[in-house]
C-alpha cells in the first residue's frame, strides 16, 4: 500500500520541496513525502527563533512548522499548528486539511483522519489528494470498500494516477478478485509502476 503525503512548504523566504523521500515500513508499504527531511529539526528551531522573534504569526509560519514537525514524526505537535494554520484564513485550505488528516492517520486516528479529509473535499470536490489520503485511511481501518471507491474516484480525476491503481489492486487481492488486481496491477505498470510490474510478474499469468 502507497500512501501519498504532499508535504510541501509555502510562502516567500523559506525552503521548498526539492525530492521525494521514501519510508518503507514493511515490505509492501511505502510513504512517499515530497519534503525536505534533511536537517527538518534544525529547520524548526530557525523557524521558532527567527519567526517568532520577528512575531510573524501568519498562518504560512504555521504551516511550514507543521510540516518541519511531521517529517520528523512529531505528528501531535504538527497537528497543533496546524490547527493555528486553519484558523488564520489559509488560502491553501483543502492541504492544511489534507495533510493534518494525514497526521491524524499516523496517530491511529482514523476516524479523525476521514473527517479532515471530507473537510478537504467540501471546499474542493476534485481535490484528488484527498481522495487519495481518505482511501488510504479507509484501508488501514479496514474498509476495504469504501477504500476501492475512493482510489476510484482518483482514478477518474486523473487517469494516470499509478499508485491510485497499485493501491486498488492490493485491496482487489486481499479480498479475493485477483483477476481485478491484475487489472490494476497491468494498468499501473503501463504507467510505468515497477513495483506494479513486479505485481503482475508474482501474482498474474
Amino acid at each position: 500500500m502507497k500512501l501519498r503525503n504532499t508535504a510541501i512548504v509555502i510562502g516567500v523566504g523559506v525552503l521548498t520541496a526539492t525530492g521525494l523521500s521514501m519510508l518503507k515500513i514493511n515490505k509492501e508499504v511505502v510513504i512517499g513525502s515530497t519534503a525536505v527531511v534533511i536537517g527538518a529539526g534544525l529547520m524548526i528551531a530557525l523557524r521558532d527563533r527567527n519567526n517568532l522573534n520577528k512575531k510573524i504569526r501568519n498562518y504560512e509560519y504555521f504551516f511550514n512548522r507543521a510540516q518541519d514537525k511531521y517529517e520528523v514524526a512529531n505528528y501531535e505537535e504538527a497537528i497543533l499548528d496546524y490547527n493555528k494554520a486553519l484558523e488564520l484564513s489559509p488560502t491553501e485550505i483543502c492541504l492544511i486539511y489534507s495533510m493534518r488528516g494525514n497526521a491524524k492517520r499516523n496517530l491511529d486516528d482514523f476516524d479523525g483522519a476521514i473527517s479532515d479529509q471530507n473537510k478537504a473535499l467540501d471546499f474542493d470536490p476534485l481535490y484528488v489528494d484527498g481522495y487519495f489520503n481518505r482511501g488510504s485511511a479507509k484501508y488501514m481501518m479496514g474498509d476495504f470498500p469504501g477504500a476501492i471507491e475512493d482510489y476510484t474516484q482518483v482514478i477518474k480525476i486523473n487517469p494516470k494516477d499509478s499508485d491510485a491503481f497499485f493501491n486498488r489492486a492490493k485491496i482487489k487481492k486481499e479480498i479475493g478478485d485477483i483477476r481485478g488486481a491484475c487489472k490494476d496491477w497491468k494498468k499501473g505498470a503501463e504507467l510505468g509502476d515497477e513495483v506494479a510490474m513486479r505485481s503482475v510478474q508474482e501474482h498474474c499469468e
